[in-house]
This record gives C-alpha cells, sequence and structure tokens, in this order.
C-alpha cells in the first residue's frame, strides 16, 4: 500500500471514498469542487456508482466505469485519469476515525481558500458580499465539520452542565413582578409577545428594551408596523421615565445622556418588506445581544406555501433558528384574535392566524391583557404567561402602566 507520506490528501480521500460506508459518513462534507481537475471527474463517479449501486468499488472498477461514463474524453485525459486511481490509497477500514480527521483537514484547507478569495475580492472591489464571508467564517468558528451540515457536537461536561443549568439567566427581568415568578431568559431563547391592538404590546416591548439598554445589553428593533422613529423615541422615554414634556425641558442634557448611554448600544431598524433571512444576515454581521421583531408576521420567508399558517409556522421556524445560531434572545411582537378581545387572562391559543404553528416554537409566550375603558381601566394590565418552558410557571400578574411615560410597574 501507498504511505500517507508519498500521497496527497485529495487522493488519500478519494482512496478511502471507495469504501461506500465511508462516503455515506463524508457525502456531505466534501463535494467536487474540493478538488482539482480530474479528479473531479473521480469524484463524480464515485458519487454516481454509491448513489446507484451502495456498493464498494475496487479501483478497477472505478476504471471500468468511469470509462463509461466519460466514452469521449481524449486519450490522454482518460490515460491521466486512470494513472491518478491507481496511485488511490484506500486505506483501512479499522481507521475510519483517523480518515474523518483527514477529511476534517482537508475541508477546512479548501474554507481557507475561500475565505481568501472572498476577502481578496472584496478588498479589491469585486464583491461587496461580506455577509458570506461572514457565514463562511462562521462555519470554521462554530465548529462545524461543514457549511452543508447543521449539527454541532456538545463538548461540555457534566460540571458545566450542571453550572450552566444552576447560573443566573442571561437576560433578567428587571420588572420585579414578572422576575419573582420568571427570572429571565437567555441566550438562544425565543419569546412571543401578544395582545390586542391598542393594548400596550408596543410599549412593553420598548420598555422591555429600555430595561436591557439599562443592563449594558446591545438591542436591535425591527419596525414594521409603527413608524421606526416613534418606537426609537418611545424606547428613550422608556428608558428615562419621563413624559415627553419633561423630556423637552431637559432636552440639553438627556442629550448628553443618550449619547453615552443609549446610542451605542440601540438600534431601530425600519423593516417594512424585510425577510426573516435578512435579519440573520444582520445578526452574523452586528452581534446584538436582544432582537425584537414588531410584528414578526409581517416578515418575508422564503419558500412557496399553500396556506399562511404554513408561512408562518416556517417563519417562526427561522427566527428560533436565528437565535440559536447567533447566541442572542429574540422576541417576536405579534397580534392577538379577537377571542382575546376586553379579557384579562389571554394565552397563546388566541395567537392571531396561528394557534399552534407559531406557539410551538417559543421558550415564554406572554400575552397581555385588558379590559374595560374607565380611567382607571385604562392604566390597568394583565401580563399572561401562558408557556413556560424555562421554568414551568404559568400565571396572571396585574401591573400598572404609566401611559405618559411609557412604564410599566
Amino acid at each position: 500500500m501507498t504511505s500517507y507520506e508519498t500521497v496527497s490528501i485529495d487522493k488519500q480521500i478519494l482512496g478511502f471514498c471507495l469504501n461506500a460506508d465511508f462516503f455515506g459518513r463524508v457525502k456531505n462534507i466534501i463535494d467536487r469542487s474540493m478538488f482539482d481537475r480530474e479528479m473531479r471527474d473521480i469524484f463524480d463517479t464515485l458519487t454516481f456508482s454509491h448513489t446507484k449501486y451502495a456498493k464498494d468499488l475496487t479501483k478497477s472498477e472505478l476504471s471500468s466505469l468511469f470509462n463509461d461514463r466519460n466514452p469521449a474524453m481524449p486519450e490522454a485525459t482518460r490515460n491521466k485519469v486512470h494513472e491518478t486511481i491507481a496511485k488511490l490509497d484506500v486505506g483501512n477500514a479499522d481507521n475510519a476515525d483517523l480518515h474523518l480527521d483527514l477529511v476534517h483537514n482537508f475541508w477546512l484547507r479548501d474554507r481557507a481558500r475561500l475565505i481568501g478569495e472572498k476577502a481578496i475580492d472584496i478588498f479589491t472591489g469585486d464583491s461587496e458580499e461580506f455577509g458570506e464571508l461572514r457565514r463562511l467564517i462562521d462555519t470554521v468558528e462554530d465548529g462545524r465539520i461543514s457549511d452543508k451540515t447543521t449539527y454541532t457536537k456538545v463538548e461540555q461536561d457534566l460540571d458545566m452542565l450542571l453550572e450552566e443549568e444552576a447560573g443566573d439567566p442571561d437576560f433578567p427581568f428587571s420588572f420585579d413582578l414578572i422576575a419573582e415568578n420568571v427570572s429571565g431568559l437567555d441566550r438562544g431563547n425565543l419569546g412571543i409577545l401578544f395582545a390586542r391592538p391598542e393594548v400596550g404590546k408596543t410599549t412593553f416591548c420598548c420598555f422591555l428594551a429600555a430595561s436591557y439598554v439599562k443592563q449594558g445589553f446591545k438591542v436591535t428593533y425591527w419596525a414594521n408596523e409603527e413608524p421606526a422613529p416613534k418606537i426609537k423615541l418611545r424606547i428613550i422615554q422608556s428608558y428615562f421615565e419621563l413624559t415627553r414634556e419633561q423630556m423637552v425641558e431637559q432636552r440639553v442634557s438627556l442629550g448628553h445622556r443618550y449619547q453615552e448611554e443609549i446610542a451605542p448600544l440601540l438600534t431601530i431598524m425600519d423593516s417594512v418588506g424585510t425577510s426573516v433571512e435578512e435579519v440573520d444576515e444582520y445578526a452574523k454581521l452586528n452581534t446584538p445581544d436582544v432582537m425584537f421583531c414588531d410584528q414578526l408576521d409581517k416578515f418575508r420567508v422564503s419558500g412557496e406555501y399553500n396556506r399562511g399558517d404554513e408561512r408562518l409556522k416556517e417563519t417562526y421556524v427561522v427566527a428560533r433558528e436565528i437565535a440559536k445560531r447567533n447566541k442572542l434572545l429574540l422576541w417576536a411582537v405579534s397580534q392577538a384574535s379577537y377571542d382575546a378581545h376586553d379579557r384579562q387572562w389571554i394565552d397563546y391559543s388566541m395567537l392571531d392566524n396561528s394557534r399552534t404553528g407559531k406557539a410551538g416554537e417559543a421558550d415564554i409566550i406572554i400575552g397581555i391583557g385588558k379590559t374595560g375603558s374607565s380611567e382607571v381601566e385604562n392604566t390597568v394590565r394583565h401580563i399572561c404567561v401562558s408557556k413556560n418552558k424555562l421554568n414551568g410557571w404559568h400565571g396572571m400578574i396585574n401591573a400598572q402602566i404609566d401611559i405618559n411615560s411609557g412604564v410599566y410597574y
């Protein structure tokens, strides 16, 4: 058998792929673009054979199959391919783990090539695909053996797992009435906030966003319901806990505080017509800690769907993936159906347009109920936790809302 020292890594890998089981383990990791010249034709023949026959190949069988598939190839090229096949190292099936390590190194080498080429194109002005460059880097940094795979290995040992489980949440609730029952959420979580129109869900979101900024988190708010500048002002107002009149009176001093305390952490996006895929690209490039999508139902999602609820389901599936992949907390804002009108307790069965599809993806669902229209009733809100995978608590919290300052208490 030819030694590893005298055979290039690409020939080694093609030789290992004569084994059908090994090819099945690496077919989503390697592709023809990673090989040079005639080796791409050999890889195509291997792929054809294993897909159709699912059996091990000898080098002789590979040569014969290659001839059958390439009858018009020039003789000189054909002879070169046969010489390459003759030099393939079939390896030892008992060394499968070693072979996989070689495939991993081969894949990393190819990623380095692609990253370098993309970076040069951006440097020379031939490309502006920063998102693609970031994606390539992410596939290496995330520990994925291939950009075609969607899984990563859990490396924590028992002590680390127990410590993480017992630790404080990444994003504590600063609102005491909620924190008494649900301490907070973690990176990778998806939450849903919903209510009937004009009940105060956006006010609650602005209040929550301001609380995260106060804790030093980077917050991005995607607004496609209310005008984005209005959302920004409401979050700033909630941060300072002042009425509009008080903010106007203190404009100069608040302006300095805004630049120092809020501006570095808060980003508001006018997102009419935005897709969830664009949100994902933004998260990869800008690494926010918390994102609000208001309203997530209105974001576009790629694909074709026969029904609206199918599209919504996929939107929320992708939103959850965005939270997990980018290690952030994502709050999705949604409307409640008419079933929630003039009610204190509202649960996730009252989510507009999707009773189960949206709810199934969430770690926590918070509804805001309201009854009546008297002066007293206008200031009372009922915060309803109807789904909670974090600690299991469900219930209703009665709160007051200061409409003039946008603060819940």
